[in-house]
């Protein structure tokens, strides 16, 4: 059976694809989401959001119910060793501060809860539909649209879709790129298999702020609040070793959580949900084949530990978000394909020489004992301990905009790449100041 064409058909309704939904919505585009699941997924996801997407949240007029439904972190992150250990604050990297409208704090929310805001916003639009309980199967494209097949939850009855355009939000393991043969170069950490813990715990009595990195090579984690102080939810993600078989996980998660939390014993803890998982860095050869793009996870993965998963899809999303909607005005018509070649060539690289190296990177650190590393990270602690003015340096790093015009003229380019090379070097001269400083005192 034959449905009506539309504009836009995103392949998954998770955030990114019902981010991505929403902010062409919004720019008058026609918009279809396909999601396999029946409803919003609940299981433990990210939840870390930075200033760089609270400020596309802030343009879509989501910001103010994301901010209420979760942790307005003005607080920063703190690294330490874990409670059963030495147990002490090892730095810390301050909250930035941003200068005219720029967002200066992050929100720690539950994906399922941002999924929902998003969800809510996005139905009052005339021009968006989500359908659930639909899976993809298949598509093929002709000269103007692409035409997918889905199959309900039962998998007996098939109907087709017809889109302008296909866009792949389908996640790490995404129908739609292995239909389209896209490799997904990379590797899968085989060195721990990632746990995700929701629990109720009263960090906050023993001094935990909102986001704590515990360093240590066997009782590594990251610990933050998973969502509003009322909730006193919180997100623990650690490792165990690879070896145990996932069955027995449960067996060994409470000498893991003895060890890394702190308080009194007996402890008392509430366990919400545990998601044990494989952690990967891959990322798609290509992130377009024809009128087709990926997306989010569909196109790259990484660890989680430095929260540049999620955040990198979003990303993603609000850049496809001010590209699309031009070729479908008179004058983009014909420059659909280099569109989408502008958006599938900036965000691959910028995945390959930013995110992918910072993301492997944070994962070290946070529990290597490689010499090289360990004096890397010993070095990063004694500069932000010593410079008040590095940790507000790398905190600015954080506070960043997206600009709307992603095609700047040539003059608009050169003054620009200028400016940055004046920074460049007005870095590495308060780079260079820094270390001298902290080798001194």
């Amino acid at each position: 059976m034959q449905e009506k064409k539309h504009e836009v058909i995103i392949v998954g309704g998770g955030p990114v694809g019902m981010f991505l939904g929403l902010s062409l919505a919004k720019k008058g585009v026609e918009v279809l989401v396909l999601e396999a699941e029946s409803e919003i997924v609940q299981s433990p996801r990210a939840l870390m959001h930075f200033p760089l997407m609270l400020n596309e949240f802030a343009k879509l007029g989501v910001l103010d119910d994301v901010v209420r439904a979760g942790y307005k972190n003005q607080e920063g992150l703190t690294f330490r060793t874990p409670a059963g250990g030495s147990d002490e604050v090892l730095a810390k990297i301050p909250p930035g501060k941003a200068s005219g409208v720029s967002i200066d704090y992050g929100v720690q929310v539950g994906q399922p809860k941002l999924v929902e805001i998003l969800r809510q916003h996005a139905q009052q639009l005339p021009n968006f539909q989500i359908r659930y309980d639909t899976r993809f199967v298949g598509l093929h494209e002709d000269h103007d649209f692409v035409h997918v097949e889905v199959r309900g939850q039962a998998g007996t009855e098939t109907k087709f879709f017809s889109g302008q355009h296909v866009v792949a939000c389908d996640g790490a393991s995404s129908a739609v790129r292995k239909t389209l043969d896209i490799p997904f170069d990379g590797f899968t950490w085989d060195d721990w298999r990632f746990l995700a813990i929701n629990l109720r715990y009263d960090f906050d009595k023993y001094g935990y702020p909102a986001a704590n990195h515990v360093i240590d090579s066997e009782d590594w984690a990251v610990v933050v609040r998973a969502g509003s102080r009322e909730e006193g939810l919180w997100r623990i993600a650690t490792g165990i070793r690879p070896e145990i078989p996932i069955e027995e996980i449960g067996k060994h998660l409470p000498a893991k959580l003895e060890r890394l939390l702190p308080g009194p014993r007996p402890l008392k803890y509430e366990i919400m949900a545990v998601n044990p998982y494989w952690a990967h860095e891959r990322v798609a050869t290509t992130y377009r084949s024809g009128r087709v793009v990926l997306c989010g996870d569909a196109a790259h993965v990484n660890n989680p530990l430095t929260a540049l998963g999620l955040s990198t899809g979003l990303v993603d999303a609000a850049v496809l978000a001010r590209l699309l909607p031009q070729v479908f005005t008179p004058e983009g018509s014909k420059l659909w394909s280099r569109k989408l070649d502008l958006y599938a060539s900036m965000r691959r690289q910028e995945f390959v020489t930013r995110v992918q190296k910072q993301a492997i990177e944070g994962k070290l650190r946070i529990h290597s004992t490689d010499t090289k590393i360990v004096a890397q990270r010993e070095d990063f602690f004694n500069m932000l301990n010593k410079n008040e003015g590095f940790g507000m340096f790398v905190a600015s790093t954080m506070i960043e905009t997206l600009p709307d015009n992603l095609e700047p003229s040539r003059s608009i380019v050169l003054l620009g790449f200028l400016a940055n090379a004046l920074t460049t070097i007005g870095i590495v001269a308060r780079i260079v100041w820094w270390k001298l400083r902290a080798s001194i005192l």
